[in-house]
This record gives C-alpha cells, sequence and structure tokens, in this order.
C-alpha cells in the first residue's frame, strides 16, 4: 500500500522533471508568476531544477562596479528630473493663486460694489434664486457666482478650452474648480471658538504657502544638484552631465526623450538655481523668523556631506 508520503515524493519527482525541461524562457516566465503569486517552495524548486553551467567571466568586481555606475545614473537623473518639475508645480500653483487673485480684484472694481472679496476671500453672493448662475444649484452661491464671472470673461477671450464646458461632467467642469481656488488664495479665518488657543487668527494664504513649499523644493534641488556634481567630480572624476548621459534615453531616431518635459542637465540646473537664487539668499533670514532663534545654515556643507555620503553608501572598488 503507498502510503501518502510516498505520493508526495512521487508527485515531486515527477515536478522537478519537468521543471527540470523547462527552456530558459519558460523558467523566467514561471519564476515571474511564482515570485508574484509569493509561492517560496517552487521558487526553490525552480532555483534548484535550473541547469548547472560553466562560465569564464569578466572581472566580477569590475563587472558590479559598472552596475553601481548605471544604477547612480538612473538615480541621478530620476532625482533632479523629479525635484525640477515638482519646483515647476509649485511656482505654477503660486502663479495661478496669485492671478485668480488679481483678477478677483479687476472683479471688485469692475463691479463698483457690487462684489467685495475680503482678506478670507468670503463675499456676499446672491442666493440661487436670485442670481442667474451658470451652474445653478450644483454649487453653493458663492462658488457658482465667481464660476459664472470667471465663465463670462472667458468668452470674450480668444481662445478656446478642447472640450466646451457645456459637454463636460460634473467633476470635471472648469470655472467652478477655478473658483474654489480663487478663494483658497487669500487667508483663511481661524478666528473661530475651536482655535482660541492659537496665537494668530489665522493661518497664511495659498500664495505664501506655495512659496514656501517652493522655498523647500528648491533648497532640497541645491542639496541633490550640488551634491551629485560633487559626486561626480570628486569621486568617479566625470562631470555631472557625462554620470547623466550614462541612462540618457535615446529615440529610435537617436535623438533624447524628453515627452515633452526638459530633459535635466547641469545647465539647466544652474540656470533653475540663479533664477530663483533670491529664495536661497532669503533662507536663512526666513529660518530664523520661524524658528525664533539663530540658526546655522550651510548650503554647500549640505551638498558636501550629500556626496560623501553617497560614496561611503555606494562603496565603489
Amino acid at each position: 500500500m503507498t502510503s501518502i508520503d510516498d505520493l508526495k515524493h512521487d508527485l515531486e519527482g515527477v515536478s522537478d522533471t519537468v521543471l527540470g525541461n523547462l527552456s530558459t524562457e519558460e523558467r523566467i516566465r514561471t519564476f515571474a508568476k511564482e515570485a508574484a503569486d509569493g509561492n517560496e517552495e517552487r521558487l526553490e524548486q525552480l532555483a534548484d531544477t535550473a541547469p548547472r553551467k560553466k562560465y569564464t567571466a569578466t572581472d566580477l568586481e569590475y563587472l558590479n562596479g559598472v552596475k553601481k555606475i548605471g544604477v547612480l545614473s538612473l538615480q541621478a537623473r530620476h532625482e533632479l528630473q523629479k525635484r525640477y518639475q515638482v519646483i515647476d508645480q509649485h511656482e505654477t500653483t503660486r502663479d495661478k493663486q496669485m492671478a485668480l487673485m488679481l483678477l478677483n480684484e479687476s472683479l471688485s472694481r469692475l463691479s463698483r460694489g457690487a462684489f467685495e472679496i475680503g482678506e478670507f476671500g468670503n463675499f456676499d453672493a446672491p442666493a440661487h434664486e436670485d442670481g442667474e448662475y451658470a451652474y445653478g444649484k450644483k454649487q453653493a452661491p458663492d462658488m457658482a457666482y465667481l464660476a459664472t464671472k470667471y465663465r463670462e470673461l472667458w468668452e470674450d477671450v480668444p481662445a478656446e478650452l478642447l472640450v466646451d464646458e457645456d459637454d463636460r461632467a460634473g467633476t470635471a467642469e472648469v470655472f467652478p474648480a477655478l473658483a474654489a481656488g480663487g478663494a483658497l488664495a487669500y487667508p483663511d479665518d481661524l478666528s473661530g471658538e475651536m482655535f482660541d488657543d492659537l496665537d494668530d487668527d489665522r493661518i497664511s494664504s495659498e500664495v505664501y504657502q506655495s512659496e514656501v513649499r517652493l522655498l523647500n523644493a528648491l533648497v532640497d534641488f541645491h542639496t541633490r544638484f550640488h551634491g551629485w556634481r560633487l559626486f561626480a567630480e570628486e569621486h568617479l572624476e566625470i562631470t555631472l552631465d557625462e554620470l547623466l548621459e550614462i541612462s540618457a534615453p535615446v529615440g529610435e531616431d537617436g535623438a533624447g526623450v524628453t515627452h515633452g518635459i526638459a530633459e535635466v542637465d547641469e545647465q539647466l540646473c544652474e540656470n533653475i538655481l540663479s533664477m530663483k537664487r533670491d529664495y536661497l539668499e532669503a533662507y536663512p533670514a526666513l529660518l530664523e523668523e520661524w524658528a525664533g532663534k539663530k540658526v546655522d545654515v550651510d548650503l554647500d556643507a549640505r551638498a558636501q556631506n550629500f556626496a560623501d555620503g553617497l560614496a561611503d553608501a555606494v562603496d565603489l572598488p
């Protein structure tokens, strides 16, 4: 009589035979599926049944170093490209909020007292039954009021949206979303009872907050850019551009692939920091203001520490 253990052993033997006959391509695909399923036992079988071969290889220390350089190039490109886009995003948000504040102020003056927006973004808007709003009761009266005004102004602008506002679903309508942003540009009122313990009775406007985020992004970008530059020059004895070029994507025509986004390189990084130098120069004083005490800020030292720490972590031959 055959025992259960004997049956399991026979099934494992059959399985090993099947796995041993897999081609390399089949083995890789099987590995991917079993790894996704978390099947550790099957992964061990795949490794144990793989053919054993002997190879003559190039110096492994050299090959490992080459792999590390490739990974470092990708990492540098990703970190700098991502931070460049973050800076652009924060600057765009700041400009949008400033433009909306200017638009609201212009609307207020043109209305000759019919529309006055306060420092907290509050204003009196007629009720839905008294105001002829383009968006009906889908929006609160104040948002519907602003959205309608923005839309009326847009009708006289020599430009068109790709999808007309009347053809959009509620959540995709442009001007109500713009109206919500127009109110955020102003400081928010925090004078309610729940905020009695706060020293200030309001928080900063979205314009100010976006500038703070922009400043922090610039400081981070400065550290990473100069850190990677110093690492390339001091530890690899190449330029940052040469390090980035190692992993540069290339299209079918041999040109770099950017997908509509500026390809980050040393000159672009220098230009960004040069154009935003006023922010970086103001950073120490702003930190002291926020901290209420003297703060030692050395951005160049931060970059050097980043470069040295990177070299220690990578441990190239």
